[in-house]
């Protein structure tokens, strides 16, 4: 599959696309053509922006949109484009939509980024984030460097782990961390959801219409909202856990069995499964400004009422701060304040470099 020699993104043969010595290069979008057939050198070597944007979920997306309506020079640097919210199986009530699916999601979200409100992105790994005499250097895993006077984190958050005996030596052979891409390989087979939040619920949901059994495990009483629970409730072919842990997977070749015990003690029951998926919540990825910015005890981005933190230029928005409440509007309303809050304050850097040059 060819890949956008501007921002790095894997592309089919699209109707962007150039001819420069013999070579045919295709693009994502318009604006990364346009960006190309400009001027090739010069783009190719910008690494200073106003703003940087880190991470492409609901909050980094949408940050990189409000950028663009505000014509701030801005790059978006993520891994992928969409987030967690990828992984959802449904989404209910995201404004304009009673139902949506998470790739759906990602799909309008792509649109509306690289074609109906463009902004320069590069899909690649930040490994690090620094603050230099006023501006920021955003380091890429090659080692690329940009620079920026103001940077929004909007990393999100990744899945936490079981951490028992078969989990690492099981992975892609049967366990699993999202029914949206994995579940289809399990169809008419017995499978076990871990976890007992909204996610696991629906992830339970889900897997029953396809497989012959769901056995659902929660290491504390159902947490999910009511009606997720009454609903997996009437379902014939799910068996709830609550208060019991897994203890170890195993198997020979692919999963083939998974012991659990009761909280309260008592022998260990082995359940035959062919497929485990893990649904106990996320940790925030802040890691990249642990040095810059204060975090809470819980590893989140400390944030004031405008997404600024204890480190001047510095915003963060979206699930990897301590805002109230792990919802995707909610992180993507939380990154349109981001980059309102970025604009003001590139607006006064500017206003005092001029004032310092006269």
């Amino acid at each position: 599959m060819p890949t956008d020699p501007v921002c790095g993104m894997d592309v089919d043969e699209t109707p962007f696309y150039a001819d420069v010595n013999g070579k045919r290069y295709f693009f994502c979008s318009a604006g990364c053509l346009h960006l190309f057939s400009d001027d090739q050198s010069k783009y190719l070597n910008k690494y200073r922006y106003e703003l940087i944007i880190v991470g492409g979920g609901p909050a980094g997306l949408t940050a990189g949109v409000y950028a663009s309506i505000f014509r701030l020079d801005t790059l978006l640097l993520t891994a992928d484009l969409g987030g967690q919210a990828v992984d959802s199986a449904k989404i209910k009530n995201y404004m304009g939509f009673d139902f949506i699916t998470g790739p759906e999601l990602k799909k309008k979200f792509e649109d509306q980024l690289i074609h109906k409100n463009f902004v320069a992105h590069r899909i690649a790994t930040v490994s690090r984030i620094k603050r230099e005499n006023g501006h920021f250097a955003v380091q890429l895993k090659d080692g690329t460097v940009f620079r920026a006077l103001c940077v929004i984190v909007a990393t999100g958050m990744s899945r936490n782990r079981l951490n028992v005996p078969g989990e690492e030596e099981f992975q892609r052979r049967g366990v699993c961390y999202s029914v949206v891409q994995d579940g289809t390989l399990f169809a008419k087979k017995d499978v076990m959801v871990v976890g007992g939040g909204n996610s696991a619920t629906q992830a339970a949901t889900e897997l029953s219409r396809i497989c012959r059994s769901v056995t659902v495990v929660s290491l504390t009483p159902l947490t999910a909202d009511d009606e997720e629970i009454e609903k997996i409730s009437r379902l014939q072919n799910v068996t709830v856990y609550e208060e019991h842990q897994v203890e170890r997977i195993g198997g020979s070749s692919h999963v083939e069995w998974v012991d659990i015990r009761s909280r309260s003690g008592g022998p260990a029951k082995r359940i035959p499964v062919e497929g485990v998926f893990v649904e106990i919540g996320f940790f925030p990825n802040s890691g990249l400004v642990a040095d810059l910015a204060e975090l809470n005890d819980r590893g989140e981005i400390k944030i004031n009422p405008d997404c600024s933190t204890s480190c001047p230029g510095l915003f963060a928005a979206g699930d990897v701060t301590n805002a109230y409440g792990k919802r995707i509007i909610i992180a993507a309303g939380e990154g349109a304040k981001a980059a309102m809050a970025a604009k003001g304050y590139i607006r006064q850097q500017k206003a005092r470099q001029k004032a310092a040059a006269r």
